[in-house]
């Protein structure tokens, strides 16, 4: 079963949203009742502290879902997620999803090492501070060009690369300069052109 087909027919009935950058899409601790899928842009996944920071948990873009985990655990939502630029999705309600997630054998197993391998990318992402500056960033935007499926990364503000990554936004910009530098990629924000990827991967499997 092609499971990316098998989403494509899940969602197509539901109904598009839009979110403007900025705008939540799914709340910790609320039921929305929906799942989303993500046809256009990008969501920011986080842990709201008490304090009013909160922690970086990971990037979502498209033909990635959102709620699903609160959908098959019938459990309140565990993240908030806020739309990072103009992000359109469509929405499904959460017995949709539940039905057509768990009638098919191959969607269960192929849902199961889909969230193994989020859940593993959302570690690196959050353990990319301990890497330099500029490896740390070589592995982000090397991860966001496969989600993207091309070598442009549209959309994400400075802003919250540099959340990502743990950083000043000033600390930021000396990254990118670096890679300019380095030929690796030409920013013209928001649209960040990999015309290297062969020096990002060098970039990435290095510690500074």
């Amino acid at each position: 079963m092609d499971v990316d087909r098998h989403w494509e027919k899940v969602f197509a009935p539901g109904s598009t949203r839009s979110y403007d950058a900025g705008q939540p899409m799914l709340l910790k601790g609320s039921r929305s009742g929906y799942v989303l899928r993500v046809l256009e842009g990008w969501a920011l996944a986080t842990e709201p502290h008490e304090d009013g920071s909160s922690k970086f948990l990971e990037l979502r873009g498209r033909g990635q879902l959102l709620g699903e985990t609160s959908a098959l655990s019938r459990d309140p939502c565990n993240a908030n997620v806020t739309a990072v630029c103009r992000t359109v999705v469509q929405a499904v309600t959460n017995d949709r999803f539940f039905a057509e997630a768990t009638g098919h054998k191959e969607i269960q197993v192929s849902m199961f090492l889909d969230a193994q391998k989020q859940h593993r990318t959302a570690n690196v992402r959050a353990g990319l501070r301990s890497f330099g500056v500029v490896s740390g960033l070589s592995r982000l935007l090397l991860d966001l060009a496969r989600t993207a499926d091309a070598p442009l990364v549209v959309g994400i503000p400075q802003k919250v690369l540099a959340h990502a990554l743990g950083v000043t936004p000033r600390t930021l910009y000396s990254a990118f300069a670096d890679l300019e530098r380095r030929r690796a990629l030409s920013a013209r924000w928001p649209v960040l052109n990999i015309t290297d990827e062969s020096v990002l991967k060098k970039l990435a499997r290095s510690e500074e």
